[in-house]
């Protein structure tokens, strides 16, 4: 609504510097400031001495973060969470605290800085810049690769809902969720569903977390934990098999791969359930338009899909497409048989 008052270069201006919005917001989400600011308001000297950093530019960085609403500024210099801010504090229930550092991460940055020559070739940035693949960039930074998947979790946590009463579950049966992580789709859908058993598969250091994560849901003593990974032998017969926020990681050899793995373990009358956001060629989302340049970016030739695009990966997987369920969030669930 400020765009269209304000005359284009002005609004234009103001896009070209979003990098400082990333910058300023990745800073006090690293340092902890929300968290800090929770109970009472502080000036910047203050919270200098707790974090242990130079007050004076501590204070040049929060005052850009005042302007922008995520704190406030009163007239004796004191800082205050705003709006925007609460979301930076690790116990809301929305938190985006840990996105919000993943992303300012000179790591995820590099990539970005060469879209251009991904425009040029056809080509994700990450392997280009960084000179071997995100996955192996998180095997050999343990802390990033967590941070990550706290992000992921997150929103996953947040879509559940949404997730579970899009789609007709079974009743009773075995669900298989394909490299879900701690198990929070699966998590949701089998407390919905009390008649139907898990299997998890992911690798064993994440299933050393789903224990605890699974425990805590209530639903351990239905889920299976199976080690493997997405390009190995799915050793796996279910009724269903959950793909969430998989195949938009990996270009169309890779997807093939991948579900392929599922068909082969697939018995008769199974179906496929692939949750990511779906997005059409002419379509300009305000959120999955961006998603699709982060995988772009960071990512190995990874991208959004549109729905005819992932029916012709299940064709080409052996799978008849089926429905196609729409969230009222971000994702949808595309089914296969």
């Amino acid at each position: 609504m400020a765009d269209r008052l304000a005359p284009a270069e002005v609004a234009l201006l103001e896009r070209s510097a979003a990098l400082v919005s990333t910058f300023v917001v990745g800073v006090v989400a690293e340092l902890g400031v929300a968290d800090l600011l929770v109970k009472r308001p502080r000036t910047a000297a203050e919270l200098a001495v707790e974090l242990r950093v130079d007050a004076g530019v501590l204070h040049r960085v929060l005052r850009v973060a005042a302007a922008m609403g995520v704190l406030s500024l009163d007239g004796k210099g004191r800082f205050r969470l705003g709006r925007l801010g609460r979301p930076l504090r690790s116990d809301h229930p929305g938190s985006v605290r840990s996105w919000a550092r993943y992303l300012a991460l000179r790591s995820t940055v590099l990539p970005w800085t060469d879209l251009l020559e991904s425009v040029r070739t056809g080509r994700g940035a990450f392997p280009r810049v960084h000179g071997h693949s995100v996955w192996q960039h998180y095997a050999e930074n343990p802390g990033e690769h967590e941070l990550f998947n706290t992000a992921m979790r997150r929103f996953t946590e947040q879509e559940v809902p949404g997730i579970v009463g899009a789609y007709p579950w079974p009743e009773r049966g075995t669900v298989c969720d394909v490299g879900g992580g701690l198990g929070a789709v699966l998590a949701g859908v089998l407390k919905a569903r009390p008649g139907l058993r898990g299997v998890l598969v992911d690798s064993p250091a994440v299933l050393a977390e789903a224990e605890e994560y699974l425990a805590a849901a209530g639903v351990r003593d239905r889920v299976e934990l199976k080690g493997g990974d997405l390009f190995g032998t799915l050793d796996v017969h279910a009724d269903l098999y959950v793909l969430k926020d998989v195949l938009h990681d990996w270009d169309d050899a890779a997807c093939a791969r991948i579900l392929g793995g599922v068909r082969a373990a697939a018995p008769a009358g199974s179906r496929i359930v692939v949750i990511e956001g779906t997005l059409e060629h002419t379509e300009t989302h305000p959120v999955l338009t961006v998603v699709d340049l982060i995988m772009l970016t960071q990512t190995d030739d990874g991208r959004q899909r549109s729905v005819g695009e992932l029916h012709d990966l299940f064709r080409g997987a052996g799978f008849a497409p089926g429905g196609v369920y729409r969230t009222a969030g971000l994702v949808s669930l595309v089914e296969g048989r």
